[in-house]
């Protein structure tokens, strides 16, 4: 059994004007230890799926269909007192900026001993000493003083290492991390990533990763999710995804990166935007940016096809990769 199996699940947002769909039909499953990455651009869907996971939609959003099964307990099923004894527990999230995280006002060591004894029948002085252990896991020096600093008196990378420390304070089977090093110099981000991966593999700890970087997609997940406009556009082994991309999106999203252009030429970028949920094209959402456009393309929504445990949403992934066009 997976640890989490989302399935078919939708999201949706009403409004005056109508029900916006904001998530349709993902589907996922991550196993105990796994690492999954999910990308795409801003407004894909990324963080809301994550966050539909724990429910921490933003009202009135609400998950209209579909389950999320988490060691077998549909999630969706929980009242809000039974679902604060997962979340925070057994599944943790890291958000993009620690400094939104922490309480400005409280010491490390208080927001961690807190943490701990909302969630375990222990004393202030046992959750000080796990909460020191954690703190020397994510390589903070000086450990023990940190516990009195406030977060002000901390670097943004030290914060950050803080609030991975808070996430594995409670030793989850899950971390839901979303864009965890957006807010963090380019050197400070690959430390914290390998930080990441480590203690991920230490504690056999499975971890959402919600990013737009491929590149730390492909150094960090074993599967990978590529989102547009709300839907699932490709899925697989994250090897096959960057290395093949079956998908015009997922390949415009590989050539965007720095290091597929030749130094002194202009970088590429996928033409026009992503489209906003009250304004969906007809057929697929990817239609008016595509280079490959047809007449199907135009009319109906592609299904999710298997191609060999590669799944991709496009009536022309046979085709494309037939004639080399993705490569």
């Amino acid at each position: 059994m997976p640890l989490l199996e989302v399935k078919n699940l939708h999201v949706e947002f009403p409004t005056r004007r109508g029900v916006l769909k904001a998530l349709r039909d993902v589907n996922f499953t991550v196993d105990k230890g796994e690492r999954l990455g999910i990308v795409g651009e801003s407004g894909a869907g990324k963080s809301l799926a994550a966050f539909a996971i724990i429910n921490l939609l933003s009202k009135p959003g609400r998950v209209s269909q579909g389950e999320i099964l988490f060691e077998g307990t549909d999630l969706t099923k929980l009242n809000d007192t039974e679902l604060r004894s997962i979340r925070g527990n057994r599944i943790s999230m890291i958000f993009q900026d620690p400094m939104m995280t922490l309480n400005p006002v409280l010491t490390i060591g208080t927001q961690m001993i807190e943490t701990l004894r909302a969630h375990r029948n222990i004393s202030k002085q046992e959750a000080r000493l796990i909460a020191i252990d954690r703190l020397n896991e994510v390589r903070i020096p000086s450990a023990e003083k940190r516990l009195d600093s406030y977060p002000h008196e901390l670097s943004g990378g030290m914060r950050q290492r803080v609030v991975i420390a808070i996430a594995l304070l409670t030793q989850p089977s899950l971390i839901i991390a979303d864009e965890p090093t957006t807010a963090l110099d380019v050197t400070i981000q690959a430390e914290i990533m390998s930080l990441m991966l480590d203690l991920c593999k230490m504690h056999n700890v499975g971890m959402i990763l919600i990013t737009h970087d491929l590149a730390v997609v492909s150094q960090v997940t074993q599967k990978t999710i590529v989102m547009y406009a709300g839907r699932v556009a490709e899925q697989g082994p994250t090897s096959e995804v960057i290395q093949n991309p079956r998908h015009p999106y997922t390949k415009g999203l590989m050539a965007a990166l720095p290091q597929q252009n030749q130094a002194g030429k202009r970088l590429y970028q996928i033409p026009g935007s992503m489209p906003t949920l009250d304004a969906m094209p007809q057929g697929c959402p990817f239609n008016p940016r595509c280079e490959f456009v047809g007449e199907r393309c135009l009319q109906d929504v592609p299904d999710l096809e298997d191609m060999g445990g590669h799944l991709v949403r496009c009536f022309k992934a046979h085709e494309l990769q037939e004639s080399g066009s993705l490569s």
